[in-house]
């Protein structure tokens, strides 16, 4: 695709990039995410990918997750009250093997990172409420031209990751309680120097 080379060159050049920082797991933040795409109500539109995410998986073992023009897409939904926000945009792509997915999501002032690994769903962060807490040791940047949006994503310090969530939106189907879902609970490290970036066509599907 035409924008591939500029979102390999954006890959390194966000090492050194002066991003919006974020400082603990959630941090009360109060800055609105600068995309293009903010006043967006709804619509899908399709991109790429481009990154690596290093990680210790639930045994503490360091895996390397690559995405190399991976298809991404960013769905936005419609918030029907518009009390806090017009949209939630949801970012998805998968590995280069197709075997691992992450998803980034903001709402208001708020982001959630998610990473499916394995047969496990692992979340930082938490779109919820009034969202306005962003994730501590994720820095993002937007670059916008004429037919795409670049977002990059790097990672500063080490993030935990929890399938907690999934076990409680599994605790009515399953039968199960707070008590019960807790020695379930499993753990990944997404660590430093991980980065992503979505290169999203602006014209809607």
């Amino acid at each position: 695709m035409p924008y591939l080379n500029s979102a390999l060159f954006l890959i390194f050049f966000a090492l050194s990039l002066p991003l919006i920082a974020q400082g603990n797991q959630t941090l009360i933040n109060n800055k609105a995410f600068n995309s293009v795409f903010s006043k967006v109500k709804t619509g899908n539109f399709n991109g790429t990918a481009n990154g690596i995410l290093f990680i210790k998986n639930t045994e503490l073992q360091e895996v390397i997750l690559d995405f190399q023009g991976s298809k991404a897409l960013l769905n936005i939904e419609a918030e029907v009250e518009e009390i806090y926000d017009v949209s939630t945009k949801r970012y998805r792509a998968s590995t280069t093997s197709g075997k691992t997915s992450i998803e980034y999501n903001t709402y208001n002032y708020g982001n959630e990172l998610i990473i499916k690994l394995s047969k496990d769903t692992f979340q930082v962060g938490l779109l919820d409420g009034a969202s306005d807490a962003v994730i501590d040791g994720v820095k993002y940047f937007y670059k916008a031209e004429k037919e795409t949006e670049y977002l990059i994503l790097k990672i500063e310090k080490v993030l935990i990751l929890s399938n907690f969530r999934t076990l409680i939106n599994g605790m009515k189907r399953n039968g199960d309680t707070l008590e019960s879902i807790k020695p379930k609970e499993k753990f990944i490290q997404l660590l430093p120097n991980s980065v992503v970036v979505f290169a999203i066509n602006r014209n809607n599907n």
